[in-house]
């Protein structure tokens, strides 16, 4: 992400085999040969290089570090020890989250993290196309009216000064079953049926986007119904945003998500970066 306006330290982490927090083993097996641990790690820390290489072109400041360890527990234990900020992760290959399976290393990540966590979906590209920098203009931020939802509005609120985006606050008033939006087994809402929701919803939003105005923060307000999740990455798609962010549910974040719930869709079906923040 072309953050350069966050004055923030990018940490290049990698976990390879090995007990959680272990020291270093010996460098030299009795064969003289480097012992297959110390192979992961050589290898690691120059993967890593190469990449802070490619990173600090850009202009960025980058350290690399790699830890032993299970590689969910290792990042979350990094993040903890370290008081690192945002924990930033990819989904791997063109079909993305939805490669996951139950207890990956993403989706043990989410669970467990108490910073926010950035998602950015693999793409299939060469690689001196992948270098490039992903700007982040315009932040979609969907809201439900809860307390728990707008916890995610203080990290936007700093990534968006930072990076001088703008922020649509998005609300689905009304959450209509996909079979009543006009196949052969459900008709379209008549006009000006759900008036009254759309209405509450886009005042709610105007009241929440008074504090970004306030703050001099570009800020924008829309409503739509429909299936929620569905919704959200439709508007994403059509209106070009770079970032949607959310709130996980809970304490346990995606543990209560019962797989199928709003959040969990976007993140599965979308091709949008989303940023989850754990609600407390």
């Amino acid at each position: 992400m072309a953050g350069r306006g966050l004055p923030a330290e990018l940490v290049l982490f990698r976990a390879i085999p090995g007990p959680l927090g272990a020291g270093k083993p010996m460098e030299v097996s009795a064969a003289g040969e480097r012992d297959l641990p110390e192979q992961f790690e050589l290898a690691a820390e120059g993967y890593l290089g190469e990449v802070a290489d490619r990173v600090r072109l850009a202009g960025l400041s980058v350290r690399t570090v790699v830890e032993r360890g299970p590689a969910a527990e290792a990042i979350v234990d990094y993040a903890e020890k370290m008081e690192i900020e945002q924990i930033i992760m990819a989904t791997h290959g063109y079909s993305g989250i939805k490669r996951w399976t139950h207890g990956s290393v993403a989706e043990r990540v989410l669970q467990a993290a108490s910073v926010p966590v950035l998602m950015v979906r693999a793409q299939e590209k060469k690689a001196e196309t992948s270098q490039q920098l992903m700007l982040c203009r315009r932040i979609l931020v969907p809201l439900d009216g809860s307390e728990i939802a707008e916890q995610v509005l203080a990290p936007v609120r700093s990534l968006a000064r930072a990076v001088s985006a703008e922020v649509l606050l998005f609300q689905v008033a009304v959450d209509l079953p996909a079979a009543t939006l006009g196949n052969e087994w459900g008709l379209l809402p008549v006009p000006g049926e759900f008036a009254k929701e759309e209405q509450e919803a886009q005042a709610y939003l105007e009241s929440v986007a008074a504090s970004f105005r306030e703050e001099g923060i570009q800020v924008f307000t829309a409503t739509d119904m429909g299936p929620v999740a569905t919704t959200i990455i439709d508007y994403a798609a059509a209106n070009h945003v770079d970032l949607v962010a959310m709130c996980t549910h809970g304490r346990t974040g995606l543990a209560r998500w019962a797989f199928g719930s709003v959040a969990d869709k976007v993140l599965r079906a979308g091709s949008t970066p989303i940023l989850l923040v754990r609600a407390r």
